[in-house]
């Protein structure tokens, strides 16, 4: 019996050293299809929130498999927050699409006639076909109370193959479609907000 407590804490050991490592992944910023140089009077944007489900707003990695079943790994996760972390990348792609000054960093203050762009995110995740889908709302807020001034559904997808720094790489590259949508969009309602007739 005296032995006992050893052989224990000798199992668990064992148990420890045999288990498979646990790997952390992040999502990146991507190059711009196009740099728009907007007009002068643009006010500047804030992306002030990225709302993900419940089912993602998690640091294990998500993917949905056959029917109605999802696979959440439990040894391949996000370095951060899902969510911060897709505000942030959002944040950056943004950046490198409009003009220097335009999209004010996530910690930073935003001057007064800044204008707050919120994401909410229904599906962004692998969808058991070979594709990652990214399905939102974004909307453009403006005033005090903050109103909607612009509002688009965005549905857009990419081939990603089966490993989870593929499936990061390919959702970094829909952050960067969806960033490009959002430019386009900022760029010709201009300085107003308002989307154009």
């Amino acid at each position: 019996m005296r032995g006992f407590p050893l052989l224990i804490a000798f199992v668990a050991l064992v148990g420890c050293g045999s288990s498979p490592p646990t790997r952390f992944y992040a999502l990146d910023a991507v190059k711009p299809v196009e740099v728009r140089s907007g007009p002068a009077s643009v006010k500047p944007v804030k992306v002030n929130a990225v709302h993900v489900p419940p089912l993602l707003d998690r640091r294990a990695m998500v993917r949905r498999e056959s029917g109605h079943q999802v696979d959440i790994s439990s040894q391949d996760r996000w370095g951060a927050s899902f969510a911060e972390m897709t505000r942030d990348v959002l944040t950056e792609d943004l950046q490198n699409r409009l003009p220097p000054g335009v999209v004010v960093p996530p910690n930073a203050p935003a001057p007064g006639n800044a204008r707050g762009l919120v994401v909410d995110i229904l599906s962004f995740m692998p969808n058991g076909a070979g594709h990652v889908v990214l399905a939102c709302d974004w909307s453009l807020l403006e005033g005090a109370p903050p109103h909607p001034v612009l509002m688009r559904t965005m549905h857009l997808s990419q081939p990603a193959g089966d490993t989870p720094a593929s499936q990061a790489e390919a959702m970094s590259g829909l952050l960067g479609k969806l960033a490009d949508e959002i430019a386009a969009a900022l760029s010709a309602a201009g300085g107003s907000g308002e989307s154009p007739k």
